[in-house]
C-alpha cells in the first residue's frame, strides 16, 4: 500500500504507471482483501479501470498456473460463448515493486456488476427474470464443459450480474485448464457450495458440477416460489438456499424437506436429482442438465373483425336500425360518418319556416311603428314572437331527416352503453376480488414464511440446547474417564506400598529385642527392662521421643509404642535410646531391600478389573447420553419436519384453492374486460357524437342554412 502511493516507481506496466489508484479518505490506496491476496483499483490515462491482485502468500507454481489459465481465456472465440462471461487477465513476473524488490501480480480487467444475492433481493418478485437468469446460469455452465475448463469456486460472490442481464466470471485462482492436468488444487472452493466429498485431489474438469447443480436447483427454486428466498435464505447469509449443514446433514436439513415435497413437480424433480449427488464422489457428480419446454402461447379472445365488439356479446346490446344484427358497433359507425355531412339541400317548410321566423320577429315593432300595437307591450310581443319564430325553427329544424339520423345515432349508443353498464360493474368486482385474492395470498405467502422461519430457529434453538446438555452431561463422563488410567495407577501404587509396609512390619516383628544385646552398652539387664515395659520385638515400638529431664543438660528418652503412648525404660538413657533407634532402623532398611516390588497377580488383577468395570460403566453412560441425544434430536426434528410439512401441505392445498379462484375470475374478468373495452369505446363514441350532433345540427347552424342554403 505504501508503494501504490507512487504509481510510476512501483509499476513497470505502461497503464499501470501512468494511472491512478483508487484511495480511501484515510488509509491511502484502497484494498479489497482476501483469502492470500488484496486487490486494487487502478484507472488507466485512457479511462479502462483494472484490477490488480497482489498475493500475500507465496506460490512455487503461481506463475506456471496464471500463464496457463491466461493463455486459455485469451484463444476463446466470444462468437462460441454463450455470454461474455471471461474476464481478461494478464500475469505480470515483474508486477510491484516493494522495497527494491519485484514481487508478481495479476492484472485484470475491472468487472461492474451486481453479486448474484444482490441481484436476486431486488429481482425476487420477477420470476422471468430469475428463471433468464437460471438458464444463463446453466448455458455458462454448459461454455465451461464444453471447453474442459473448471472455476474451481462457483458461488454467489464470483458470479456478477452485468448490466445487460448476463454473467462475469471472477477470481480464477482455483481455475482448472487442460494445461494444469495432474496438478493439485490450491483451495477447495466455498463449503456453502461444494460436495461434501470433495478434497484437493478432485482437481480436474468435473469440479465444479456439484456446485452448478447446487445453484441452478436454487435459481430454478426462487424463480417457481419467490417465498421460498424469504423461507431458507438469512440475511448476510454467505449461501442462496443450501449451505454445508444441508449437504452433511441432509436428513435433518430444513430445506430438502421443503424442496423435496413442494408442489411444482418439475422443481420436485429437480431437488430430487441434486439430492442424489450428496453422497456422489465429486468426479462422478453429472454434468447439469435443463430441462427444455416450450412456451405455451396465451389464447386472444374472440374479437368481432368488422367493429371491434367481442361475439360473446353479439344479441346483447342494441343494434343500429336499418343495419344487419352481425353488423354490431360497426354500423353505427358508419351510420355516424353519414350523419356527420350536415344538411343536404333546402325543403319548402325550411324557407316557409325561415321566412315566418323572419316575420314574426319583425311583426311587434312593425304593429308598433303603425301604431296598432301600444308601445308598452311591445317588449312582451318581441319575446313572444321570437319565441314563437324560435320554436317554428326548432321543429322544422328537428323534422330533418340528417337531425333525425344524427339524434337516432345518440340514442342507439345511450342504449348500448346503458346495456354493458352491469358488465363495467361487475369487471370492477372482480378485479377488487382478484386484487383482494392476491393480498391474502401474499399475506398468507408472509405468514407460512414467518411460520417456517420460527421452524426453522426452533430446530436450531433445540438442536443447541439438546448439544450443550449433551456436551456437559458426557464431558463430565469423558473427564472421569480419562482420570481413570491415573486413578488405577494410585491404587496399584498404593498397593505396593501397602505390601512393603506389611513385609517390614512382619521382619521387625520376627526380630527379637534379645539381639540388642549385640549392641554396646546393651546388657540383660536393659533388655529385661525393655521386656518388662512391653518392647519384646523391634516392631513394638517406633521411635524415640526426648524430654528435657530435671537436671541441667540432661534429657529423659521414652520410646515411642505403634499406639502412640509412650513409655519410660528403667536403664535407658539418651545414649541407649538412640541406639535402638538406629538399630530398629537398620533393620527396617534391610526389610525394605527383600521388599515385593509389584503388586501381587490376583490383587493387580482385582484392581484392574474393578476399573475396568468403571471405565465399561461411564463408556455406558456416554453412549446412553448420546443415544438419548440423538433420540430426542431424532423426535425434535421429526416433530419440526412434520410441522413443516403440514404446513407446506396447506400452502399448496391454499395455493391450489387461490389458483381456481383467480383461473375462475380471470376467466370472467377476460370475457368481461372486453365487455368493458367496448363500453369504453361507446362512450367516446356517444360523447363524439353528441358533440357532432350539436355542431352540425345545432339550431345556429340550421339558421345559417335556411339563410345561406349551406
Amino acid at each position: 500500500m505504501e508503494s501504490l502511493q507512487n504509481p510510476a516507481l512501483c509499476f513497470e506496466d505502461p497503464d499501470l504507471k501512468h494511472g491512478t489508484v483508487q484511495q480511501s479518505p484515510v488509509l491511502g490506496p484502497k484494498a479489497i482483501s482476501g483469502n492470500f491476496a488484496s486487490v486494487f483499483s487502478i484507472t488507466a490515462p485512457g479511462g479502462q479501470r483494472y484490477a490488480l491482485k497482489c498475493f500475500t502468500r507465496d506460490s512455487s507454481m503461481l506463475e506456471a498456473r496464471y500463464q496457463a489459465i491466461s493463455g486459455q481465456l485469451a484463444g476463446l472465440e466470444p462468437a462460441k460463448l454463450s455470454q461474455p462471461w471471461p474476464v481478461g487477465i494478464e500475469y505480470l513476473p515483474r508486477g510491484v515493486l516493494v522495497a527494491g524488490e519485484w514481487y508478481p501480480a495479476l492484472k485484470m480487467a475491472w468487472v461492474e456488476g451486481t453479486s448474484l444475492i444482490t441481484w436476486i433481493e431486488r429481482n425476487i418478485r420477477d420470476t422471468t427474470a430469475v428463471r433468464g437468469m437460471a438458464e444463463r446460469f446453466a448455458a455458462l455452465v454448459a461454455d465451461l464443459e464444453r471447453l474442459g475448463v473448471a472455476h474451481g469456486d462457483l458461488q454467489h460472490g464470483n458470479l456478477l450480474v452485468a448490466a445487460d442481464g448476463t454473467f462475469r466470471l471472477v477470481d480464477y485462482d482455483g481455475m482448472y485448464v487442460p494445461a494444469l492436468k495432474g496438478q493439485g488444487a490450491t483451495e477447495n472452493g466455498h463449503r456453502n457450495y461444494q460436495s461434501p466429498t470433495r478434497t484437493s485431489a478432485d482437481f480436474g474438469p468435473a469440479m465444479d458440477r456439484f456446485s452448478a447443480w447446487v445453484i441452478y436447483l436454487s435459481l430454478v427454486a426462487i424463480a417457481t416460489d419467490p417465498a421460498i428466498w424469504d423461507q431458507l435464505h438469512e440475511a448476510h447469509g454467505e449461501f442462496l438456499i443450501l449451505k454445508e449443514d444441508d449437504f452433511k446433514e441432509p436428513r435433518s436439513s430444513l430445506a430438502w424437506s421443503l424442496l423435496l415435497t413442494h408442489a411444482d413437480p418439475d422443481l420436485r424433480a429437480l431437488a430430487a436429482q441434486t439430492h442424489g449427488h450428496l453422497t456422489a464422489a465429486a468426479p462422478a457428480v453429472p454434468p447439469l442438465t435443463t430441462p427444455k419446454a416450450a412456451p405455451t402461447p396465451r389464447p386472444a379472445p374472440a374479437v368481432n373483425q368488422q367493429g371491434g365488439t367481442p361475439s360473446w356479446l353479439a344479441g346483447h346490446i342494441p343494434q343500429p336500425r336499418n343495419a344487419p344484427a352481425a353488423s354490431g358497433a360497426g354500423t353505427s359507425t358508419s351510420a355516424g360518418t353519414a350523419a356527420g355531412a350536415g344538411f343536404a339541400r333546402r325543403r319548402p317548410k325550411d324557407i316557409l319556416a325561415g321566412m315566418f321566423a323572419l316575420t314574426g320577429s319583425a311583426a311587434p315593432a312593425t304593429l308598433t311603428a303603425i301604431g296598432t300595437l301600444p308601445t308598452g307591450s311591445m317588449a312582451a310581443a318581441q319575446l313572444g314572437a321570437l319565441l314563437l319564430s324560435g320554436g317554428a325553427l326548432h321543429a322544422t329544424r328537428r323534422s330533418r331527416p340528417e337531425a333525425r339520423a344524427s339524434k337516432a345515432r345518440i340514442l342507439e349508443l345511450r342504449q348500448q352503453v346503458d346495456a354493458l353498464a352491469d358488465s363495467v360493474a361487475a369487471a370492477q368486482k372482480i378485479h377488487q376480488e382478484i386484487e383482494s385474492l392476491n393480498a391474502a395470498g401474499a399475506s398468507r405467502d408472509t405468514e407460512i414464511s414467518r411460520q417456517i422461519k420460527s421452524l426453522q430457529t426452533q430446530l436450531r434453538d433445540g438442536q443447541s440446547r439438546i448439544t450443550v446438555r449433551l456436551n456437559k452431561e458426557t464431558g463430565d463422563l469423558r473427564t472421569k474417564l480419562s482420570g481413570l488410567a491415573a486413578k488405577e495407577q494410585q491404587r496399584l501404587d498404593a498397593a505396593l506400598a501397602s505390601a512393603v509396609r506389611a513385609h517390614i512390619q512382619d521382619t521387625l516383628r520376627r526380630t527379637s529385642v534379645q539381639d540388642v544385646k549385640k549392641l554396646s552398652n546393651m546388657g540383660s539387664g536393659t533388655v529385661t527392662n525393655l521386656i518388662a515395659a512391653g518392647i519384646r520385638t523391634a516392631a513394638d515400638f517406633t521411635g524415640v521421643r526426648y524430654v528435657q529431664g530435671s537436671r541441667h543438660g540432661n534429657r529423659d528418652a521414652y520410646l515411642v509404642r505403634p499406639n502412640g503412648y509412650t513409655v519410660k525404660v528403667p536403664g535407658v538413657g539418651e545414649v541407649r535410646a538412640a541406639a535402638l533407634e538406629s538399630w530398629r532402623a537398620s533393620l527396617e532398611q534391610q526389610a525394605r531391600k527383600s521388599a515385593p516390588t509389584s503388586v501381587g497377580a490376583q490383587e493387580r488383577a482385582a484392581i484392574r478389573q474393578e476399573f475396568a468395570a468403571q471405565k465399561k460403566r461411564y463408556e455406558a453412560d456416554i453412549t446412553q447420553a448420546e443415544s438419548a441425544a440423538r433420540h430426542e434430536r431424532d423426535q425434535l426434528q421429526q416433530r419440526i419436519t412434520t410441522r413443516l410439512q403440514q404446513t407446506n401441505k396447506e400452502k399448496q392445498q391454499h395455493q391450489a384453492t387461490t389458483q381456481q379462484q383467480r383461473a375462475v375470475l380471470l376467466q370472467r374478468q377476460s370475457r368481461l374486460t372486453d365487455a368493458t373495452t367496448t363500453h369504453d369505446r361507446l362512450v367516446t363514441q356517444l360523447a363524439t357524437a353528441r358533440t357532432e350532433h350539436r355542431r352540425t345540427y345545432g339550431l345556429r347552424r340550421y339558421i345559417r342554412f335556411v339563410t345561406t342554403g349551406r
